[in-house]
């Protein structure tokens, strides 16, 4: 599962990586993002242009019933709390036991949100991102 498409260099990167037999769902509000998404050229790739908000529907229109690994950059900042808080409930509550978020941010503005639903929060900071962020990696199972 993604969440956001932006210009799609996470994910062409995502599928390059993933395994053949493995499937991409992607969620995009912003229809110019939507349309990146559809131009690329991959079975393996579902493109919902709909807000992360409505993941558990789109889950269940899919038929999907529960997730191995959500990559987020959505810019949870600049999102009004109570759709951050519905988006960050239903990704948890959609991920498989051994399953990982990981969500890319300009602020440690969520850490604590992060922290109170997940038992194993590690952050990093990449600066090869422009501008350079913080990385989160959220499981539910305690890492070793």
């Amino acid at each position: 599962m993604q969440l956001g498409v932006g210009t799609g260099v996470i994910t062409r990167e995502l599928l390059r990586r993933m395994r053949l037999d493995a499937r991409l769902i992607s969620v995009e509000v912003n229809p110019v993002f939507v349309d990146v998404g559809r131009r690329i050229r991959d079975p393996r790739l579902t493109v919902r242009h709909d807000c992360a908000g409505s993941l558990r529907t789109i889950l269940q229109e899919l038929a999907v019933r529960e997730i191995d690994y959500v990559v987020s950059s959505l810019p949870l900042a600049m999102m009004d709390d109570e759709l951050v808080d519905r988006i960050l409930e239903v990704t948890h509550g959609s991920l498989a036991a051994d399953g990982m978020f990981l969500q890319y941010q300009y602020s440690l503005k969520h850490r604590a949100a992060l922290e109170r639903r997940y038992r194993d929060v590690r952050l990093s900071f990449t600066l090869r991102n422009l501008p350079p962020a913080f990385v989160y990696a959220c499981s539910r199972a305690v890492a070793e």
